[in-house]
């Protein structure tokens, strides 16, 4: 039986699968956005997501790039598309990861309050 993709990636999305619909939404939003949540869930289901996040959109990002290599190799006049499709991928991951290290970084909820009374 082959491995599945969370075990391949290293990664765990049990907290992010535990949650609503709801509140994978907020999921989403505090880890797209870098911004801090007050639940604890919200932002330990943040963490989960992000390498997995990270995961996907790089796959995309070599797909794209063997077929933008693929095209402009045969000298289609469609490359370019391909060309801007891998850049704009590529900028998407460079962002992920920045999203990804930003909720990698941030403090356990609660944790701010305590860390501002010391």
């Amino acid at each position: 039986m082959a491995p599945s993709l969370d075990t391949l990636a290293g990664v765990g999305l049990s907290t992010y699968r535990g949650c609503t619909h709801a509140q994978k939404r907020l999921v989403l939003h505090a880890y797209w956005s870098r911004r801090v949540t007050e639940s604890e869930q919200i932002t330990r289901a943040a963490r989960e997501y992000g390498p997995y996040a990270l995961v996907m959109i790089g796959f995309i990002t070599v797909e794209l790039a063997i077929v933008s290599i693929a095209l402009a190799t045969d000298g289609d006049r469609w490359a370019w598309i391909a060309v801007l499709a891998t850049a704009f991928s590529a900028l998407a991951t460079w962002w992920t990861e920045v999203c990804r290290r930003a909720t990698t970084r941030r403090l356990p909820a609660g944790a701010h309050a305590v860390a501002a009374s010391d």
